[in-house]
């Protein structure tokens, strides 16, 4: 999780309206405003000296403060939470389509899910008491104030009876994030059978439609060609057809009358008869030469047989030809018929009056197989999604978790806001400044605070305090020798899981017995150590509220250069009324 920006209305300290942009790394805020650590958390982890803290007396006639926080989730993107100092908060996301935010909710549990189960974020005391260093952190510091409260008297029997309800709160809200992450599960894996469910069906709803089609792709092509030509194969019929029936009327014209039979021709009688006159007289008179007269009649008779030949074959040339014209024509007649029966068929059986109009019905018939190819390739594209094939395995276990979890949480009744119930056990505890009474030895909850520290350090790992030990103590070490110039070398536990300070030369003390300077010193060090060890695992916001100012400038420095460092694993926010040494902080806020 990485803040973004603060926004801020009728704060005290702060005016009556500004922002401030955070960025990753080290921010540091130059401002001598203590509301500004207050600002930074309320939103996060609602306290309830909040309204003390922020709200501005001399403003409250305008309305009550209001804050806003800009931060990124875990899932990268920006989301915004808003409260109302003394009411409700509010939780935004943006949406990249109108360049706003939209509220997601108002209810308290459910942004407290969000918090925990989206972005990390550990409940609130834990978050507050290690990931915020407050402006009286130093033990110096601390002394002073508790010295100045006193001890409170504790409750046992109050105490046990809210650690119990603490505890099964926790256990109640691990149940609900539980819950919350199955329905989001449930909720993902639904989408997305119900988007292939719907692709499916509108994918064969096409193709339903596609199929009541009588004809293929190809088929369409091919008509729509003919469609599109069919004026021109009329006006061709036409030409052809017209060509040939003007040939056959020249034809008839032409063709000459049937040739008398030559048996009925008389000059084929008369010169058949004259020729056997004259060859009979010849042998008659016995004059051969007299016989050479008949061949002129009987040339006569050849002349009309061969007229007769010349007029039959003509004849006959002139019936084969208008028997040729007239089958040329019938198979004109029989091509263009065939070349023009698919597309009467389709006129025919779309029930259109005009080619045109079956264009038309054949463009709306590739539109829907346009668009079956679409739905197709979408339905294949959700087939290829590798959390498909969880779908069915997935949903009855999630289901059957779902309704367990629902009785449990149905069981579990009512529970009060885990801020709520930590209030009342610091009271019980006697650690609000109500329950706290003078004459107490402060030494004791001192002495305990580096051991308290570190337990905390290990809940946060999910570690134990040993192991803890185990690994932080080269690091620790550099740290305390950086900062006390090498007067303290190392630390370690003893028994009761004190803090035992380590020399160069081997001498140790107990961490109680260091001179007030020094114990601050080490009390940073050891502070430092466990923030770097923790943010390496869990990348929270550090905030820092000037909590080093008691220490000499060059340790100042010293402490704004390794809070740099710890920058490089998560975001820390500085505020502190001088500015850092140039070139430290990745962006400087003044305020």
């Amino acid at each position: 999780m990485q803040l973004t920006e603060l926004l801020y209305q009728r704060v005290k300290e702060l005016g009556a309206q500004g922002q401030f942009a955070l960025r990753p790394g080290y921010v540091a805020i130059v401002s001598r405003a203590s509301a500004v650590r207050a600002a930074l958390v309320a939103a996060l982890v609602p306290g309830p000296d909040d309204q003390r803290k922020l709200e501005d007396g001399a403003a409250g006639a305008g309305g009550p403060a209001r804050i806003g926080l800009g931060l990124l989730g875990g899932d990268g993107k920006p989301y915004r939470l808003l409260r109302e100092v003394g009411g409700s908060r509010q939780l935004q996301r943006f949406d990249p389509a109108t360049k706003k935010f939209i509220t997601l909710t108002e209810d308290s549990l459910e942004i407290d899910s969000f918090l925990r189960v989206e972005c990390g974020l550990p409940p609130g005391d834990g978050y507050v008491t290690f990931f915020v260093l407050e402006s009286n952190e130093l033990p110096s510091l601390r002394a002073k104030a508790l010295g100045a409260a006193g001890e409170a008297q504790v409750d046992q029997v109050r105490v046990k009876a809210l650690r119990e309800e603490l505890e099964n709160t926790r256990n109640f809200e691990t149940l609900q994030d539980r819950l919350f992450r199955v329905q989001q599960r449930l909720h993902e894996l639904s989408e997305l059978d119900h988007r292939l469910r719907d692709a499916e069906q509108e994918y064969q709803v096409v193709e339903d439609e596609a199929q009541r089609s009588p004809w293929t792709a190809e088929q369409i092509k091919d008509i729509s060609k003919r469609a599109a030509g069919a004026k021109e194969l009329q006006k061709r019929r036409e030409e052809v057809l017209g060509d040939l029936i003007q040939k056959r009327q020249r034809a008839l014209d032409s063709t000459p009358e049937t040739p008398l039979p030559f048996l009925k021709d008389p000059w084929f009688g008369g010169g058949l008869a004259a020729g056997v006159a004259i060859d009979i007289l010849a042998v008659a008179l016995k004059t051969p030469a007299l016989a050479l007269l008949g061949v002129a009649p009987y040339a006569a008779s050849l002349v009309s047989v061969l007229r007769w030949i010349q007029g039959d074959e003509e004849e006959k040339e002139a019936a084969t030809y208008l028997q040729d014209i007239g089958a040329r024509e019938k198979q004109a007649r029989r091509t263009f018929e065939e070349e023009a029966a698919p597309l009467k068929n389709a006129l025919k059986a779309a029930n259109a009056g005009s080619a045109e109009e079956l264009v038309e019905l054949f463009k709306q018939r590739e539109e829907v197989l346009a668009r079956r190819d679409l739905l197709k390739a979408k339905y294949d594209e959700l087939l290829k999604d590798p959390e498909l094939s969880q779908v069915a395995a997935e949903l009855p276990p999630l289901e059957a978790e779902r309704r367990q979890l629902e009785q449990d949480v149905a069981a579990q009744g009512f529970a009060r806001a885990v801020g709520e119930i930590e209030r009342d056990l610091k009271s019980a505890l006697g650690l609000t400044e109500a329950a706290k009474k003078p004459g107490s030895s402060q030494a004791a909850s001192e002495g305990e605070t580096p051991r308290l520290l570190v337990e905390r350090a290990g809940d946060l790992l999910g570690i134990s305090a040993e192991e803890l030990w185990t690994q932080l103590g080269p690091r620790l070490s550099t740290y305390l020798a950086a900062l006390t110039d090498k007067r303290v070398a190392s630390a370690r536990p003893d028994a009761k899981g004190g803090l035992i300070l380590v020399a160069a030369d081997g001498r140790q003390g107990p961490y109680l017995g260091m001179p007030p300077p020094l114990r601050d010193l080490c009390y940073s060090a050891l502070r430092l150590a466990l923030v770097e060890k923790v943010v390496a695992v869990k990348p929270l916001p550090l905030v820092v509220d000037d909590s080093f100012a008691p220490l000499d400038p060059a340790k100042r420095q010293l402490v704004a250069k390794m809070l740099k460092g710890i920058s490089a694993q998560t975001q820390v926010i500085h505020r502190s009324v001088e500015p850092p040494p140039p070139g430290t902080a990745d962006h400087v806020v003044q305020s």
